[in-house]
């Protein structure tokens, strides 16, 4: 399926809220044993304040996802990759990983993301297209690919 990149609009916040919220909730609540609307809205904004590389994955020019890649001194960051539901399971998110980990091994750098301990559905991806766990924090496994 192919997809194309755009930049976020102004006017996107709720629906990204939304997309975080049903990516996100099922996976808080094993790991955290619940989700507390005020907390992850509160720490979405904050976030959200600081995603300045984010791009809307759109398909048919209808958003389906959102992606954030920051390009650090030290590598490129994948802080988020999230995609609809109804969109999971058809090659989108492995495609367009496929496409970040080339274009940060073409400049020689890594790719390095983390991700929640419960969210084993992301681990196994990551894993088959070669990422491998650097480190264990407390929350998260930070991971990276060469």
């Amino acid at each position: 399926m192919k997809y194309s990149l755009r930049n976020v609009e102004n006017d996107e916040f709720e629906w990204l809220y939304q997309l975080n919220k049903e990516s996100y909730r099922d996976i808080v609540v094993r790991q955290f044993g619940n989700w507390d609307e005020a907390f992850q809205l509160d720490w979405f904004r904050t976030k959200w304040r600081k995603a300045r590389p984010a791009k809307i994955i759109t398909i048919n020019g209808a958003a389906i996802g959102v992606v954030i890649l920051e390009q650090r001194d030290d590598c490129d960051w994948l802080d988020e990759i999230l995609i609809e539901a109804e969109y999971r399971g058809r090659g989108i998110g492995t495609s367009l990983l496929k496409e970040l980990i080339a274009d940060a091994s073409a400049r020689n750098r890594p790719l390095r993301l983390r991700v929640l301990h419960e969210n084993h559905r992301a681990k196994e991806l990551y894993e088959r297209l070669g990422f491998v766990a650097i480190e264990t924090l407390e929350n998260h496994q930070l991971m990276e690919i060469e």
